[in-house]
């Protein structure tokens, strides 16, 4: 009985990995409730879930692959997401519209040069990693029509259980 009890103990981790939402699931709006549509491209995401104090409580993946389907967002509030991704973990927030569509755009690559970098500066960075989030409201059809503000966020601890994105 008590190895069952380990088991079951050590194998937590696995099945809370393994969700889709960890913590208090994002509020995603019922039918007929004000909305925003978020349609996610390139790598997955998080949508975080803060508390009415602005604490962590939560996050929800949601898909960024071939074929993923458009979430409903709650609108004219900030919407914190997190990029999660091999060295990348980049928490990020703007404030969708009601009835308007955006496209974000999560992606992982080399650290792009600075203007005054010289050539040799370059090679010294050349193996960074840099990470992206970008946004663009979108028409019907899926075509941009002009990018969204993306601020990025820093977690910081601001009492025992609370974590704060500023």
């Amino acid at each position: 009985m008590k190895s069952t009890k380990t088991l079951a103990f050590a194998l937590l981790p696995v099945f809370i990995a393994a969700c889709t939402t960890v913590g208090k699931p994002y509020p995603f709006p019922h039918d007929g409730e004000p909305s925003a549509e978020l349609e996610v491209r390139g790598n997955d995401v998080y949508l975080l879930t803060l508390n009415h104090k602005g604490c962590y409580t939560g996050k929800t993946h949601v898909e960024g692959g071939p074929g993923a389907q458009p979430v409903r967002v709650v609108p004219d509030v900030p919407l914190v997401i997190s990029y999660e991704e091999n060295v990348c973990m980049m928490p990020a927030t703007f404030t969708p519209k009601k009835d308007t569509r955006y496209r974000l755009i999560a992606a992982e690559g080399p650290r792009l040069p600075a203007a005054d970098e010289s050539f040799f500066q370059t090679l010294w960075h050349v193996h960074e990693r840099q990470c992206r989030v970008g946004v663009a409201e979108v028409d019907t059809d899926g075509k941009p029509l002009k990018p969204v503000k993306v601020t990025e966020l820093r977690p910081r601890q601001t009492g025992v259980a609370c974590i704060r994105f500023r």
